[in-house]
């Protein structure tokens, strides 16, 4: 299980480099779409769609954003996604996580509708990131990035207090802190190094200091570090109502696309809506 989760993510790594390196713009459009389809046709998985009934959903999904991001001029129009994206996350998700037992939608159309804006709206971020440079691409994604592998490392090493353990045991209140307060601490690092090293002056944590007060920063990485958890722990709670372990197995000892992106569905949206001209 170990050599096929390291052979898979070689394999993935050596792709997203090429795209990012030679694909252009089109390339990355099209790496992005690759990766909505599998995650539209998980989320209907999720809810418990049969096998036709989730492509014919991939597939709409999938052409859906294919069109958006042909025709629309993405930084005027992809943002109103982004932000139904994000009320989606404040206003509703919590509540999810706190009333797991109910569950999440009492029938398909909602259910559907919502994996749409969210599962867009992560894909149109991320061709907004992209557009903004490469550097500004990576430095947006590897927040949850951060925010995951630290929450592991304070969870194994400090972690006593449960934060969720009817959705996903292995999580901590001391792992989710670590994991925001070590943003914070590498994003302020990224912050004082672009100084002596230009390149970093791309990054999406010194253009989102430029546009806000150092202290209202600080307080937008911690809201996207937790937001990181609560995309993980809503995924884990899909699952545990399917009944399943991982999203799906399109992506061999990863599990499925939902299970590697659950954490930037939240993340990506919030993280360009507030370096974008509508926060100015």
């Amino acid at each position: 299980m170990l050599g096929t989760r390291i052979i898979t993510a070689v394999v993935l790594l050596i792709v997203l480099l090429t795209v990012l390196s030679v694909g252009g713009s089109l390339g990355w459009n099209i790496f992005v779409l690759l990766f909505l389809l599998g995650a539209f046709w998980e989320w209907a998985k999720l809810g418990k769609l049969g096998a036709a009934q989730s492509i014919v959903y991939a597939a709409c999904g999938g052409l859906a954003c294919a069109l958006m991001a042909w025709q629309l001029d993405l930084q005027l129009y992809a943002y109103p996604v982004l932000a139904l994206s994000c009320v989606f996350w404040v206003a509703f998700a919590p509540w999810c996580l706190r009333n797991t037992s109910l569950g999440v939608f009492s029938n398909s159309v909602p259910y559907l509708s919502v994996g749409f804006v969210l599962i867009a709206a992560a894909g149109l971020a991320l061709i907004l990131a992209k557009a903004n440079g490469i550097v500004f691409l990576l430095s947006t994604v590897a927040i949850c990035f951060a925010a995951d592998i630290f929450a592991y490392i304070f969870g194994k090493t400090l972690g006593k207090r449960k934060l969720a353990p009817s959705i996903s045991p292995g999580k901590s209140w001391e792992g989710a802190i670590g994991g925001a307060l070590s943003v914070l601490g590498l994003s302020w690092l990224v912050v004082f190094m672009s100084n002596d090293y230009p390149v970093l002056q791309s990054t999406w944590q010194v253009v989102a200091l430029d546009r806000w007060h150092p202290v209202v920063f600080s307080f937008w990485l911690l809201v996207l570090s937790a937001y990181s958890v609560v995309g993980d722990l809503f995924e884990s709670m899909l699952k545990r109502q399917a009944g399943i372990k991982d999203s799906s197995q399109l992506l061999p000892g990863h599990g499925g696309v939902l299970d590697r992106i659950d954490a930037q569905l939240p993340v990506l949206p919030l993280a360009l809506l507030l370096v974008s001209s509508v926060a100015a």
